[in-house]
């Protein structure tokens, strides 16, 4: 897969930065090339190529809360650590740039792409380059729209999928109460930050249904969590293009000019689900309704530079556009999750599945007095 970690690194790389370190990501040619595309033209290309790794990032924190339908007594404890993996559906893997209604972008013979289809892979698509684009902006005093700029659309990673790994600590309070909490103090890696709170409540509800409280080894609980992750890569460097330079200001030619440019993402996920559990022996199986619900937020951070027209001479320049990139990503789901806990005194594992749109395997192992 060529480059396919590289790539992957350029859009998910503050998700995957725990993962990626050794990865000398360069972002700045797709997001220099998207951004010279215009603001409206540059969020609806970079929402559309990389919102399903966002979707993707979101369910995987949904992941791995509970392994059991039985909530924790007083004073018990559980330290455990796991990882996700969200799976991309088929048709997160390309998106149609005649459905995005760009003004100023262009296929390479520089014509529109409304009433035909024109697809081009996504973060999660084939490690393959996209179609070419062009971009044109109309010269005022001719009243002629003329080519600023060319590029091909990003390729896919090859990889179809999100992982990302978490530790959590769970505590039992009183009436059949458990609480559980994620957190991550803010790491800085190279070019990398990373930072994840998180909080979880599970109340058994065994306790008021009759009928249910007198099965034995047979538990049903609620479930609520949240988890909140900020990232960002700082390691962006979009310059000048090198057919832009006789457009540039002196001090736009400048070293240094465009420092502080940086890519932000900061991800909200919650979760509820209805848990019931069976136990037999030293294994419990588990199951119940999900639904998790994410928005993921990504930014270009810093200025920029931007090709365009003015009707004074000379003409053509090159305009510092700040924080061109300010995109929301959401999604919501219903899915059925199922799995298996197996417990030996003070230690544990589990894996279990969810079935949904963006399906997830979590796996993991805990150590505690639960």
């Amino acid at each position: 897969m060529k480059n396919s970690l590289r790539n992957m690194a350029k859009w998910a790389l503050p998700a995957l930065g725990l993962f990626l370190m050794s990865s000398g990501a360069q972002a700045q040619d797709e997001v220099g090339e998207f951004i010279r595309a215009g603001r409206s033209d540059a969020n609806k290309l970079i929402q559309a190529y990389a919102e399903p790794v966002g979707k993707s990032l979101g369910h995987s924190l949904n992941g791995g809360w509970f392994n059991s339908g039985k909530a924790m007594g007083l004073g018990r404890f559980d330290i455990r650590v796991f990882g996700s993996v969200t799976f991309a559906p088929k048709d997160a893997k390309t998106f149609d740039l005649a459905g995005l209604g760009l003004q100023q972008v262009r296929d390479a013979n520089g014509n529109k792409f409304a009433g035909r289809s024109v697809l081009t892979p996504t973060i999660f698509g084939e490690d393959k380059d996209g179609p070419g684009l062009t971009v044109y902006a109309r010269n005022p005093v001719t009243n002629q729209e003329e080519r600023i700029s060319s590029f091909n659309a990003p390729p896919g990673t090859g990889v179809d999928f999100m992982p990302f790994p978490v530790a959590q600590l769970s505590v039992g309070l009183i009436k059949d109460t458990e609480v559980a909490v994620r957190f991550v103090p803010e790491i800085k890696m190279d070019d990398f930050e990373i930072s994840l709170w998180g909080v979880g409540v599970k109340h058994g509800i065994k306790q008021w249904i009759p009928v249910v409280a007198s099965i034995p080894g047979f538990d049903i609980t609620v479930f609520g969590g949240y988890t909140n992750l900020k990232s960002a890569y700082r390691g962006i460097d979009v310059g000048l293009a090198d057919e832009d330079q006789a457009f540039a200001s002196a001090q736009q030619r400048s070293a240094g000019y465009y420092d502080g440019q940086a890519i932000e993402l900061t991800t909200k996920a919650w979760t509820v689900s209805l848990v019931a559990s069976k136990t037999f022996s030293v294994i419990t199986g588990y199951a119940g309704p999900k639904y998790s619900n994410v928005q993921t937020d990504l930014a270009a951070i810093g200025k920029y530079p931007v090709t365009a027209y003015k009707t004074t001479a000379p003409f053509r320049y090159v305009e510092d556009v700040d924080t061109p990139v300010n995109i929301s990503m959401k999604d919501s789901q219903f899915g059925l999750t199922a799995g298996l806990r197996l417990k030996l005194l003070f230690f544990s594992m589990y894996g279990e599945y969810t079935l949904a749109k963006y399906p997830t395997a979590t796996a993991g192992i805990g150590l505690g007095w639960n």
